[in-house]
């Protein structure tokens, strides 16, 4: 790719700023390297940015889908994967009905946040596990081993679902499956959080080294202003499951 500069990089966000709900996918966010006068990471450059327009996410609509969140017959969803060459959507079928750590109970894979197809661009939630120790319910991005996605970009994907999703429904469809994860569950205490999980080696997962090393405070302080959650995934830990 060609390199920019700071102001450029800032410009081509401000760009992409004005369609909000589908900034994961533009492409400056999935740079890598760094800017060619302050030799900082693009990443570390929009994520300031980011902090500075916080307000931005607020136009990110809900979309409340008539249709239930929660699909009993997967026959659909699986006859796409199987046709699908996306490590994360097959991955995330077989960590559902485990028990992942801090995440909890892995209760759902592939969760449609579509109403109708007029909501274009609008993906499906990976993965959702519900943790029965601190009543949280996680709406999880997968990122599987290989993939080369940034960071920043799972972080901004896993935040805009989590924004689109409308939590009330969503709640509300997973309750008999909730209660039976968990018979002391209160629902009305339970939170709702982004999160993002990373399966390695992924360029995500080094860069999430990077930011607990304080390499990245650019994007450490813009996940922990928008409440996201980081996990990785030891697969030597679920071999005999998977």
């Amino acid at each position: 790719m060609r390199s920019y500069n700071e102001k450029q990089t800032i410009a081509t966000l401000q760009n992409e700023l004005g369609s909000i709900e589908t900034l994961y996918n533009s492409k400056c966010v999935n740079w890598t390297g760094r800017t060619n006068d302050t030799n900082e990471p693009y990443s570390e450059v929009i994520a300031n940015e980011l902090l500075r327009n916080l307000k931005a996410f607020d136009n990110i609509q809900s979309i409340s889908r008539k249709s239930p969140y929660y699909t009993e017959n997967h026959s659909e969803i699986e006859m796409a994967i199987s046709k699908s060459n996306r490590n994360e959507e097959m991955f995330a079928k077989r960590l559902t009905g485990l028990s992942l750590d801090e995440l909890g109970y892995a209760m759902d894979y592939q969760v449609p946040l579509k109403d109708t197809r007029a909501n274009k661009g609008v993906g499906k939630i990976d993965l959702i596990s519900f943790n029965k120790t601190n009543n949280t319910l996680y709406l999880i991005e997968l990122k599987h081993k290989k993939n080369n996605e940034t960071l920043l970009r799972a972080s901004l994907e896993s935040y805009t679902y989590y924004r689109i999703i409308d939590q009330i429904k969503l709640l509300a469809d997973y309750k008999s499956l909730l209660e039976k994860t968990s018979s002391h569950v209160d629902m009305n205490k339970i939170s709702v959080k982004p999160a993002v999980l990373l399966i390695p080696p992924c360029r995500a997962n080094d860069e999430l080294e990077e930011l607990f090393s304080t390499e990245r405070p650019k994007q450490k302080a813009l996940a922990l202003a928008l409440g996201i959650k980081f996990f990785t995934l030891d697969l030597a830990t679920y071999e005999t499951e998977l």
